[in-house]
């Protein structure tokens, strides 16, 4: 690494680039400390020197190469920015907000910052003001531009009876999930919804009766649209007035011969899709649950695609994989249908359980998304729903997420985390179990 100190700035900031591309975080450190020498007044050298210690989980040495920045450049809206955003991964929306606030006094015509901004007071439970903020983001932007360009009306909020809407799923399909809750109550004031969402979940949406149609490439005459996400916002959504108790998707399961007296059914999740822009900081290793394994008395089944079970060592051996048999959601939900409990990270499949009204534990790693809000270990969004925090004791300086850095100290958060919940699944394993 002391070759960068003979390259040029640029050069030396590449470098920096990727390892933190690599998850190299100690490395990169070292690479933005050593440039640092030769370039001592260069902003940029300190914003990569905070971004390789928010990637290790120091937030006192994240802050304090962010401040050194701005004091180098105080009018740089980039640092106020970026500086936001590894405050609001530390679960600091307070102090991210305002750094946004800055960076827009400045930057008024920023859009990506506005998001932020947005984000960080949805955490904070400020949803009245955060949701005009938050239909700035980009997807947003492009569908209102493009619905435009086709002369076609964005929905206004305004509950017409015969009034055909189409909303269209916008990002994941736990979002999807998640919104659908809405289109009931459209429904049910004389609107005809139609809905256009990925294909996994086309046959999960077409069974709700409220319902009227759903597609998944093209699309059916409509009178207005509007994004799922944007719902909220037309709805006025606060943390107190979320509409819609669970259940509000209905799967019916097959019927079976009773079988009394059976262990309780566990369904587990610990990893989502690594196209996820955070995955690294929602997927869990699966070593980490092998000691919810080791709670007696449960039939543990896996709902994780793509594993196998193809090991004979305890405890995964009596793990029952379930993944290969799941071609969509309706396939999913048939399978929660049956089970007792879900314990999933922060994935689509906690979503459908949630909106099933299954009991589901979601485990969430560091910089837990906004929607769960803060401190809290349930959620308004699903009543049936227990949320378990990575605890920040004694887990200081460590890695956030997955590292392939060889010299960086163990992520402890999840072991710890999954030893919690699995005391947890050991000593109130009384849930009701079904027939």
């Amino acid at each position: 690494m002391s070759t960068a100190l003979g390259r040029s700035i640029d050069d030396g900031l590449a470098v920096g680039r990727r390892l933190l591309a690599a998850r190299e975080y100690h490395k990169a450190v070292q690479c933005h400390r050593l440039i640092s020498l030769k370039f001592p007044r260069d902003v940029r050298v300190y914003m990569g020197l905070g971004q390789s210690f928010r990637a290790l989980g120091n937030r006192a040495k994240m802050a304090r190469a962010f401040r050194r920045a701005i004091v180098l450049q105080p009018d740089a809206v980039e640092l106020y920015y970026n500086f936001g955003n590894a405050e609001r991964s530390f679960d600091q929306p307070q102090s991210a907000a305002q750094l946004y606030r800055w960076a827009i006094q400045q930057a008024p015509q920023r859009p990506e910052i506005v998001t932020a901004l947005s984000l960080a007071l949805l955490q904070l439970g400020d949803w009245s003001a955060a949701w005009p903020h938050y239909e700035m983001r980009e997807s947003c932007r492009e569908f209102t531009n493009q619905m435009a360009a086709l002369g076609k009306t964005v929905w206004d909020g305004q509950i017409t009876a015969g009034h055909r809407i189409l909303l269209v799923a916008e990002q994941g399909a736990g979002d999807a999930i998640q919104f659908i809750r809405y289109a009931r109550f459209l429904a049910e004031a004389g609107m005809i919804v139609q809905v256009h969402c990925a294909t996994a979940l086309e046959r999960l949406f077409a069974a709700q009766p409220w319902i009227h149609g759903v597609s998944t490439k093209g699309h059916p005459e409509f009178d207005s649209t509007c994004l799922m996400m944007s719902l909220p916002y037309r709805f006025g959504t606060e943390p107190k007035s979320i509409p819609g108790d669970a259940p509000y998707l209905n799967w019916p399961a097959p019927a079976k011969a009773s079988q009394p007296n059976r262990a309780p059914r566990v369904g587990l999740v610990w990893a989502g899709t690594p196209r996820n822009t955070r995955d690294e900081w929602r997927s869990c290793p699966q070593d980490a649950y092998s000691k919810l394994l080791e709670v007696p008395g449960i039939d543990f089944q896996s709902l994780q695609l793509g594993w196998r079970n193809n090991s004979d060592d305890a405890p995964w051996s009596t793990v029952t994989p379930l993944g290969d048999g799941i071609s969509d959601y309706a396939d999913t939900a048939e399978i929660i249908a049956e089970l007792d409990l879900v314990i999933s990270v922060d994935t689509s499949i906690a979503h459908l359980a949630g909106a099933l009204g299954k009991p589901v534990w979601v485990l969430l790693g560091r910089h837990a998304d906004w929607r769960w809000l803060l401190e809290r270990a349930d959620t308004p969004w699903y009543p049936g729903m227990r949320l378990f925090r990575m605890d920040d004791n004694g887990n200081a300086g460590q890695n956030i997420g997955r590292s392939n850095d060889k010299n960086a100290g163990k992520d402890e958060g999840w072991d710890d985390l999954l030893t919690r919940v699995a005391t947890t699944l050991s000593d109130d394993a009384t849930f009701p179990t079904g027939p």
